[in-house]
C-alpha cells in the first residue's frame, strides 16, 4: 500500500483544522460589543510578514497582511488582505498550497465583505460573501459551478492567519480573558476559542527587542501561544504540533528561502506508534486500550471517566480505556427487526457533499446502472471510486464536484466523493474520522472513511484502501463532514494507544 494514501490527508488536516479566517468577539461573563471603527484605527496603513516553521526551525510557509482604506460605491471602508502560502516536501515531490483572500468593513457601519481562496497544484476552492442584518449571504466556487451559501452570522468579524493564530487581537491586560466565536469559511464550521493575557514579555525578532502581552489560546481542545504588541497585532505564535510564526520582513524571507522538509518528519508529526501487539492490515478483530488526550473522556455518574468516542457495531467502547474493534458483516447478515432510524441528517447535501447536484446524480446512476439493491448499489460505488480516483497526496479542501473532475486524491477525497454519491441514491452515509493502521508505515494514521445504513445498521466502507468492508484497525474518533476537522485537533500529537489483541 503506497503512503501517498496517508500522508495527504495528515498534512491536509494539519492545515485546514487551523484555517479559520473570520472571528466573532464575545465576553465570558460580559459582553465585548465591537463599535463601528474609528476612522483612526481602521483606515491607518499597516503591513506585516510573518514566516511559517517547523519546531526544527525549518521554515515551510510565509503569511503577509496588509491593511489600508478603500472606497466602495461612496462607503469609505477599512480593507484587509491577507496571503499566505506552505510549502511541503511530500515523498519527495515539492506540493505548496496558498491561501489570498480580504476582508472589507465600511468605517461607519456593521458590514463585512469577504473573498478566500486556496490553491494546490490545478484544485482552486473559493468562497465569498457579505454579512448584514445577522446574516452571511454568498457563494462557493468550486469545478467550475456556483454554490449558494447562507448562514446566520454576526457583523462582529475579524481576520486571522489561517495558520493556527489570529494576526490580531483585541488589546488585553494581563489577566483579561475573553472568548471568540469563531467561522471558518473554508469548513463552514464554528467554535470558540478562550484567550487569556497571561504576561508582559520582552522578545528578540531580528536582532531587536518587541515589548509585548503573551496570550494563551485554547480552541478545539488544543492550545496555542500568541505575542503581541501594543496594536494586538501577533509579532509570534506557537501554534499546536510545533508549528511557528514569527514576525520577519519581506527582504528576510526572499533571503531565508524555502527549504522543504522531509517526509519522515511530517509523518512523523501524524503517526501514531502503538505499544502491545502489532496490529495487521485485513484485522478482523482488535481491542486497544486509549490515553494521553483529554478529549477521550466524559464525565458520567459520580464523575467517573467514560470514553467519549462513537459506539456502534464495529466498534465498542468498554470499561477500563478500552474500546474493541470489528471488520464490519455484509448487509445481507443482519437479523431482526430494524431500530428506527432517522435517516434525514445522512441524506442531507452540503456545500462539500453536493449529493443534490444534477452531475453527481447522474454519474451515481451511470455507475449503478442495472444494480439492485442498497448493499450492491453501495458496492459498485465502492469499486467505482476506488479504481477511477489515483491515489495522490494532495493539499485541498475536499469537494465531490472536484474529485470527480479532477480523479485524484487521498481518502478525503475518495471519502467526499463516495458520500456524495451514495447519498445521490438515497442510501445514507455518514463520514468517519479516525485513525487505521498501515503495514507500510508501521503505525497508526489519520485518516477518513464512509460509512453506509442499510438494513438497520451501520456498515463501514473503505474505497480509499480497496475495503468494501473495513477492517479492524479503523479506530473512529469523530462522525460527520469537513465541518467537524477542528475537532480532531485534541488529539493530533496526544493519543496513545495500546494494542491489546489482535485478530
Amino acid at each position: 500500500m503506497s503512503s501517498k494514501q496517508w500522508i495527504g490527508g495528515a498534512v491536509a488536516l494539519f492545515w485546514l483544522v487551523m484555517m479559520g479566517l473570520l472571528w466573532q468577539r464575545e465576553m465570558g461573563g460580559r459582553r465585548l460589543v465591537l463599535p463601528p471603527a474609528s476612522a483612526a484605527a481602521a483606515l491607518e496603513p499597516s503591513e506585516s510578514w510573518l514566516s511559517l516553521s517547523l519546531a526544527t526551525g525549518e521554515r515551510v510557509g510565509q503569511v503577509h497582511m496588509q491593511n489600508g482604506p478603500e472606497e466602495r460605491q461612496g462607503v469609505l471602508g477599512s480593507r484587509l488582505d491577507l496571503t499566505a502560502e506552505m510549502y511541503l516536501n511530500l515523498l519527495g515531490k515539492a506540493t505548496d498550497l496558498s491561501l489570498a483572500g480580504h476582508v472589507w468593513r465600511p468605517v461607519e457601519e456593521k458590514r463585512v465583505q469577504f473573498e478566500l481562496a486556496i490553491q494546490s497544484a490545478d484544485h482552486d476552492f473559493q468562497v465569498s460573501g457579505r454579512v448584514a442584518e445577522g446574516r452571511l449571504r454568498g457563494e462557493i466556487r468550486s469545478a467550475g459551478e456556483v454554490l449558494p451559501l447562507e448562514l446566520p452570522m454576526s457583523e462582529d468579524l475579524l481576520m486571522s492567519s489561517g495558520i493556527g493564530a489570529a494576526l490580531h487581537f483585541p488589546v488585553l491586560q494581563v489577566g483579561d480573558e475573553i472568548l471568540l466565536d469563531s467561522f471558518d469559511p473554508l469548513t463552514l464550521s464554528r467554535g470558540t476559542a478562550r484567550v487569556r493575557c497571561e504576561a508582559e514579555e520582552t522578545l528578540t525578532l531580528a536582532g531587536q527587542p518587541v515589548e509585548s502581552r503573551r496570550l494563551r489560546v485554547r480552541m478545539s481542545g488544543m492550545e496555542s501561544l500568541a505575542w503581541v504588541d501594543a496594536r494586538g497585532e501577533v509579532v509570534r505564535a506557537e501554534t499546536p504540533f510545533g508549528w511557528v510564526l514569527e514576525r520577519s520582513t519581506a527582504a528576510e524571507l526572499q533571503t531565508a528561502g524555502t527549504p522543504l522538509p522531509e517526509a519522515g518528519e511530517l509523518l512523523a508529526l501524524t503517526s501514531i506508534q502503538p505499544t502491545g501487539a502489532r496490529p495487521f492490515r485485513g484485522a478482523q478483530e482488535m481491542t486497544l486500550r486509549l490515553s494521553g488526550v483529554d478529549a477521550l473522556w466524559q464525565r458520567t455518574g459520580q464523575d467517573a471517566a467514560a470514553l467519549a468516542l462513537p459506539s456502534d457495531g464495529a466498534q465498542q467502547v468498554l470499561e477500563g480505556n478500552k474500546v474493541r474493534l470489528l471488520a464490519v458483516v455484509e448487509a445481507g447478515d443482519v437479523t431482526g427487526d430494524p431500530a428506527p432510524f432517522d435517516a434525514s441528517p445522512y441524506l442531507r447535501a452540503d456545500a462539500f457533499v453536493q449529493s443534490d447536484h444534477a452531475t453527481l446524480r447522474a454519474h451515481a446512476a451511470t455507475v449503478t446502472e442495472g444494480v439492485e439493491g442498497a448493499w450492491e448499489q453501495a458496492l459498485r460505488l465502492h469499486d467505482w471510486v476506488f479504481a477511477h480516483i489515483d491515489k495522490e497526496a494532495v493539499l485541498t479542501i475536499p469537494s465531490a464536484l472536484e474529485v470527480l473532475a479532477k480523479r485524484r486524491g487521498d481518502c478525503n477525497e475518495h471519502t467526499v466523493l463516495f458520500a456524495a454519491l451514495a447519498r445521490a441514491l438515497e442510501i445514507p452515509t455518514k463520514i468517519a474520522i479516525g485513525v487505521v493502521w498501515s503495514d507500510e508505515l508501521d503505525g497508526f494514521y489519520y485518516h477518513a472513511w464512509p460509512e453506509v445504513h442499510i438494513d438497520g445498521r451501520w456498515h463501514r466502507m473503505d474505497p480509499t484502501l480497496d475495503q468494501p468492508q473495513a477492517d479492524a484497525t479503523h479506530l473512529k474518533l469523530l462522525e460527520g463532514g469537513i465541518e467537524t476537522w477542528p475537532r480532531l485537533m485534541p488529539y493530533l500529537g496526544q493519543l496513545e494507544i495500546e494494542v491489546l489483541s489482535v485478530g
